[in-house]
């Protein structure tokens, strides 16, 4: 019976981490061959994947002269909403004296169990769990579910695989903002992403191009406000994914949210003329410039999104009912990985990337111990914030 490991993904675009992981599968005997399976149309669908066939164009183009590996068109030609049950099914019944070995990496066994039919996936196929060098917990973690998992009958062992610092998300914020993605991607890769142009800068909530977004951030922001605001975009993007928010509008408020920082306090209150402004806030920059950058991404850089131009505009204080996509922008200016380190940010950054609300919880009471030591007051948008969570936790 021959072994044949399955990796599956959108390969958004595939990336040398892909490659050196399908190697190190073959180099350790885990499989014959292994077979790459771009999925055409995934149940959780974003906004900024690539069309189905420029990504399976990548994967052969990744592949090319790569011993033992091949890609499948099993979810590119399917029709309608794409699940691995029935990719597994379709496989076994075309290759019945194959076993399956599907490789995952740490992320995918965490939410391995919201699969569809889970229970049944996992007796269509064995699992090989490739841990990239990690911190002592995740293997931890990674041996405990595993337990889990074989307790259900699944089958299902891990192997130590290379540690590849590549994602997706970083090769296409990469493009997005003109920096090379040498080394990242296969060289042939790398060229179909240039002559066809995919992740360049989105227009989604903005007749401006992200281009000229950040050549303007540029002239009006001072370099370390500006290394901040990517570092909030990047965030702000990863935040997004992982708690299903839109990811283009999470970028793009993540991008704009300091958009008047540096605005003298006399241009935020001319900028944000029309809009009622408490008398605490006409007194702080530090609180004003979200309430001026509202406007200032609306009127300047064409934000017509409301969801966006409300995340920009209660990044700051907060308030008693916030949407998801604010929570995200609020949460990554605190968390973005330029910001200098101060008490428990390692703790809420962790928080972070785990429950949403409860690092909200976290981040306001960070705030009010922080204004208490200034001999402040907490402005009473934070403070309604703060109270909505105390009230749901007692």
């Amino acid at each position: 019976m021959r072994n044949i490991a399955l990796m599956g993904g959108s390969f958004n675009p595939i990336h040398c981490g892909h490659i050196a992981l399908a190697r190190h599968a073959l180099e350790n005997g885990r499989a014959e061959k292994v077979v790459f399976l771009p999925t055409g149309n995934p149940p959780h669908k974003r906004d900024e994947l690539a069309d189905k066939l420029d990504r399976l164009a990548m994967v052969q183009l990744a592949i090319e002269g790569e011993a033992n590996m091949e890609v499948s068109r099993e979810e590119i030609d399917r029709e309608g909403v794409i699940y691995t049950v029935d990719t597994l099914r379709r496989l076994r019944e075309a290759t019945p004296d194959a076993r399956f070995v599907y490789l995952i990496g740490l992320d995918t066994l965490k939410v391995l169990h919201t699969w569809k039919n889970a229970e049944t996936v996992v007796t269509l196929c064995d699992f090989l769990v490739m841990l990239r060098g990690g911190e002592p917990d995740d293997e931890a973690e990674a041996n405990a579910l595993i337990e889990s998992w074989r307790e259900k009958g699944a089958r299902i062992e891990q192997l130590d695989a290379p540690e590849v610092d590549i994602s997706s998300t970083d090769v296409r914020d990469r493009v997005r903002i003109g920096l090379p993605i040498d080394g990242l991607v296969p060289p042939k890769v790398r060229e179909y992403i240039e002559t066809h142009q995919l992740y360049c800068a989105s227009r989604r909530g903005s007749d401006m191009k992200r281009e000229k977004m950040e050549y303007r951030l540029k002239k009006t922001l001072d370099s370390q406000r500006f290394i901040h605001t990517l570092g909030v975009e990047q965030t702000a993007r990863r935040m997004a994914v992982i708690f299903g928010e839109d990811e283009e509008k999470a970028a793009l408020a993540g991008l704009l949210h300091d958009c008047a920082k540096c605005m003298p306090l006399s241009q935020m209150l001319k900028a944000a003329k029309d809009i009622p402004v408490d008398p605490v806030m006409k007194e702080s920059k530090a609180l004003m410039h979200a309430l001026a950058g509202r406007c200032v991404a609306e009127t300047v850089y064409g934000v017509k999104d409301e969801d966006v131009l409300n995340a920009i505009r209660w990044h700051t204080t907060g308030h008693g009912n916030m949407t998801r996509l604010e929570k995200i922008i609020y949460l990554a200016d605190m968390i973005e990985p330029n910001r200098k380190p101060y008490p428990g940010l390692d703790h809420l950054r962790k928080l972070c990337m785990l429950d949403l609300d409860q690092a909200m919880h976290e981040a306001l009471r960070m705030s009010l111990e922080h204004v208490q030591e200034q001999g402040k007051t907490l402005h009473p948008d934070t403070l309604a914030a703060l109270e909505s969570y105390e009230h749901n936790n007692q």
